[in-house]
């Protein structure tokens, strides 16, 4: 297979560098080892019951994924006065930011209560930044934090920093947006020159006055954003969506250096991948792209050997990088043949009915058969499965954000695939 390449020489050259996300993993999609998590316990002992989840799908916010510390279990019986545990998922920062290279803070917070409908039965949790002064090497403590209504919240000095509110209601997701500048230098008076050392999201159990206080906080969409040195990124993949029978399909994507330094030597994969496994790779020989620049990559040709729903994934390959954000992108190849109307009376057939939340489908199958519907979110992942017989219609029970979806049909002798457009 003949390689292609249709590079633009001349890459185009922004006039603003654009904020990317500086937390790996931001979604939690992964269990990667860049989300640490540790219990700090207060008071004697050492029991621990706190459970982390890198990945707790069932209550997540937005897309499929979310991260939760749970610590209503009380770990021990006849617990001393002052016990408490703090649980900590955390990220060191492994290329440190000064405070001026920060932009803003934003993600989606909950919390469930040890005892149903009672906030007593909390204490606190939150997300902290920690800031190390270059002078001395000082660490000084920054505090987002949610407590209950009775406890008073430490007030500001040199090193600790609090932005204090009162847990919400039980089971309601809130966000939270911020301007670091505004909030660090503008209201806390910090220098513009600390450095970022770690970023931690925690939540808190203690036994106080007799009473276990604790609860389960959930964490989605953590986003915090600043000013690369190294980072280069998908920005968008420019090939269309169709795949035809015997004709070839040329992948083709934006690529650009979101860093302020040069990226010398990075790799750029396309995959393409069936229900089967792995169709189609090409990796591009070693890129190298100018600080806040952007160039086209082409890949060779693929051409499709049989019916199937497709997708196409498109990544970048850099070490160091300091966003994992943009490193990757997918969209479904839609193959014409499996979606071209079948007109022999035993056809099934597959119909989308409507483009909001829950998403409605109709579908019909020969008498006698039986069939399963599948629907798959942008990436390919299987969200729903439904076995079916006859004719019907089926809503699929799964909360979806706004976005592109697959739903595929699927009988003895036959197949059917069709796009899902839900907006909300």
């Amino acid at each position: 297979m003949k390689r292609i390449f249709a590079f633009v020489f001349l890459p185009v050259v922004l006039f603003a560098l654009e904020p990317v996300n500086l937390i790996k993993d931001h979604s939690f999609e992964k269990d990667s080892e860049v989300w640490l998590e540790r219990s700090e316990i207060h008071g004697p002992g050492s029991f621990d019951s706190t459970v982390y989840n890198r990945h707790d799908p069932d209550s997540a916010y937005i897309g499929n994924y979310c991260g939760s510390i749970d610590g209503r279990k009380r770990p021990a019986q006849n617990l001393p006065f002052n016990y408490g545990i703090e649980g900590r998922l955390y990220q060191i920062i492994s290329y440190p930011k000064p405070l001026k290279d920060l932009d803003s803070l934003e993600f989606f917070h909950m919390c469930l209560f040890r005892r149903e409908g009672s906030k007593y039965s909390a204490w606190h949790y939150g997300i902290t930044l920690y800031f190390t002064r270059p002078s001395d090497g000082v660490l000084i403590h920054v505090w987002y934090n949610w407590a209950a209504p009775d406890l008073t919240p430490v007030p500001d000095n040199p090193t600790y920093k609090l932005f204090p509110g009162t847990i919400a209601t039980e089971g309601v997701w809130y966000s939270l947006k911020r301007d670091l500048k505004a909030d660090l230098i503008g209201e806390k008076g910090l220098s513009e020159d600390i450095e970022l050392d770690s970023f931690v999201l925690y939540g808190t159990s203690w036994l106080d006055r007799g009473t276990w206080r604790s609860q389960k906080a959930f964490f989605d969409g953590v986003r915090l954003t600043g000013y690369a040195d190294y980072d280069v990124g998908v920005k968008a993949i420019l090939s269309g969506d169709s795949l035809k029978e015997g004709h070839p399909y040329t992948p083709e994507a934006r690529i650009k250096n979101f860093g302020r330094e040069p990226a010398d030597s990075f790799l750029v994969i396309a995959e393409i991948w069936d229900t089967s496994g792995l169709a189609y790779v090409d990796t591009l020989p070693p890129w190298s792209l100018d600080s806040d620049t952007e160039d086209i990559a082409s890949f060779a040709e693929f051409i499709p050997e049989r019916p199937a729903p497709y997708i196409l994934t498109i990544r970048t390959v850099m070490e160091p990088d300091e966003s994992d954000e943009d490193d990757e992108l997918s969209k479904f190849l839609i193959y014409t043949g499996i979606t071209e109307p079948v007109t022999h009376p035993d056809a099934i057939t597959l119909e989308v009915r409507s483009l909001t939340a829950p998403l409605r489908v109709s579908y019909s199958i020969p008498q006698g058969q039986q069939g399963t519907l599948t629907l798959y979110d942008p990436a390919g992942r299987r969200i729903e499965r439904v076995n079916v017989r006859g004719s019907g219609s089926v809503e699929f029970e799964s909360a979806l954000p706004s976005g592109v979806y697959i739903v595929k049909l699927d009988a003895e002798t036959q197949s059917i695939t069709k796009k899902a457009v839900v907006l909300k």
